[in-house]
C-alpha cells in the first residue's frame, strides 16, 4: 500500500532483499560523516557516493545514477527548485530526499511539488534516516502530514466548487489503461518506466495522464499521488 507519510516507529527495520544505492550531499564535512554513520548500520543501503556542496554532487548522480539522494545542501527556496530540477536533469530515475534545517512550510511545499520524493529535519532522530530512505526506495512518499493534507486541498482552492468533479464520478470515468497507470506512478515509477512495462509510448503515457488530471481535476503529478492515496486508488492492482 502506498505510503504519504513516514514514521519513525511505524518504520520497517527488516533488510530488503537488493541493496539500495544512495548519494549524500551535504555543505559541511561534519554532517555529512554522520549520515555515513547513520546509514552504515544498514545492510542492505549502500552509499556510492558522499559529496561536498550541490555542485560535487550533481557531478556525481550523473556517473553513479544512485537510486536515491539524500541532499543535505542548505538552500533558499528558489536555489531549493534550482537544485531539484538540476538533479533530475542528470538522474532522472533518482528519488531526492530533502534533508534540512528550514522549517518553512512553504519550503517544504516547493521540495514536494518539486520532485522531492522525502523531506527530512535535520533535528530528527537518526534512525529515521535509513528508514525513510528505504520508504523512499518502496515508492512512498515521507512529509509531514499537514504538509501533504495542506498540498492535498489546494486542487479544491483553486476552483470553484461546480467545477470541480465528483471524486466518485472522476474515478467512475477512469479507463482499465488509466487505472493501471496511476498505480504504476503510486509504485513509484516515472514515465518511460510505465512506458516500458505496458509496451506503449512515452507520449501515450502523456496522453492518459493529461486525461486523468482532467478528469479528477488535479494540476500535476504530486497532487495525483496524494489524490490516490487519499481516495484508495493507490492499492488497486496494476495487472
Amino acid at each position: 500500500m502506498y505510503q504519504i507519510t513516514c514514521d519513525a516507529k511505524k518504520s520497517d527495520a527488516r533488510p530488503q532483499e537488493a541493496s539500495v544505492s544512495i548519494a549524500i550531499a551535504d555543505d559541511y564535512p561534519v554532517l555529512l560523516a554522520g549520515i555515513r554513520q547513520s546509514l552504515a548500520l544498514y545492510d542492505d543501503i549502500a552509499v556510492v557516493a558522499e559529496c561536498i556542496g550541490i555542485d560535487d554532487l550533481l557531478a556525481q548522480v550523473a556517473l553513479k545514477k544512485p537510486e536515491i539522494i539524500l541532499l543535505g545542501c542548505e538552500a533558499n527556496l528558489e536555489n531549493l527548485v534550482q537544485q531539484l530540477h538540476s538533479i533530475g536533469e542528470r538522474c532522472s530515475d533518482g528519488k531526492v530526499i530533502v534533508f534540512t534545517g528550514n522549517a518553512s512550510v512553504n519550503f517544504h511545499e516547493a521540495a514536494l511539488r518539486n520532485g522531492a520524493k522525502g523531506l527530512l529535519p535535520k533535528r530528527c532522530a537518526p534512525e529515521l534516516i535509513g528508514n525513510t530512505v528505504r520508504r523512499v526506495s518502496q515508492g512512498d512518499l515521507c512529509f509531514d502530514r499537514a504538509l501533504t493534507h495542506r498540498v492535498l486541498s489546494t486542487f479544491v482552492q483553486r476552483k470553484p466548487a461546480a467545477e470541480i468533479p465528483s471524486e466518485k464520478a472522476g474515478i467512475s470515468s477512469l479507463t482499465g489503461r488509466e487505472t493501471q497507470i496511476i498505480s504504476r506512478i503510486c509504485e513509484g515509477m516515472r514515465n518511460k518506466e510505465i512506458a516500458r512495462k505496458l509496451y506503449i509510448s512515452d507520449a501515450t503515457v502523456a496522453h492518459h495522464l493529461t486525461s486523468i488530471y482532467r478528469k479528477l481535476g488535479l494540476a500535476d503529478r504530486t497532487e495525483l499521488l496524494l489524490y490516490a492515496h487519499h481516495n484508495g486508488l493507490s492499492t488497486l492492482k496494476a495487472s
